[in-house]
């Protein structure tokens, strides 16, 4: 079934709409929350659950010409399971992922004032900016690593590095990625 036949049946409280998202995207919802989640099953159901509903209820706010059906799900998955994942670490007392950066810290960090969070817009833009004008393979990594979360044996494996490598271009991107961050924001001042 198309995207626009699911979004109208959505758009009408049918519950065949819900029936034919799950059809066509759970197996990619639940790859994405398994790969901030890890293998948490129970975490992540509850993780694909709760996007379905988010989207269930506020299929209004959803506009095609912005993002497709399956963009604006992942990004709904991901933030419920970054969500998850920090309630998870304030109940179990556990730690982020050791490598989990402070790009990805910074971007997802949403316990700012007002003033703050019109930066943080501005911040994010330019971020997704320089994201865009790295080459292809180094911005799938990028994706990878701080959108998705994967770990670099994960990304090593569906990338054809080896962990080794995977590791040591992340940090000359992260490296460089900053250094034109700290740059083109000394340009916008």
């Amino acid at each position: 079934m198309k995207d626009e036949a699911i979004i109208n049946l959505l758009s009408e409280k049918n519950e065949l709409g819900l029936l034919k998202l799950a059809e066509k995207y759970e197996k990619l919802l639940i790859h994405i929350a398994g790969t901030i989640l890890g293998g948490r099953n129970e975490d992540i159901e509850e993780c694909v659950n709760d996007t379905y509903m988010k989207l269930w209820k506020h299929i209004d706010r959803y506009d095609m010409e912005k993002a497709s059906l399956k963009t604006y799900l992942k990004v709904i998955i991901r933030n419920t399971a970054i969500n998850k994942l920090r309630d998870l670490s304030r109940r179990e007392g556990m730690e982020y992922r050791e490598d989990f950066s402070d790009i990805a810290q910074y971007y997802i960090d949403q316990s700012q004032n007002v003033e703050n969070q019109v930066f943080r817009k501005e911040d994010i833009l330019l971020l997704n900016e320089i994201i865009g004008e790295l080459d292809k393979k180094d911005r799938e990594l990028v994706l990878r690593r701080y959108y998705y979360l994967q770990s670099s044996k994960d990304i090593a494996g569906a990338m054809k590095m080896s962990v080794t490598a995977v590791d040591s271009r992340l940090s000359r991107l992260r490296n460089k990625m900053k250094l034109t961050f700290d740059q083109k924001l000394k340009i916008k001042v």
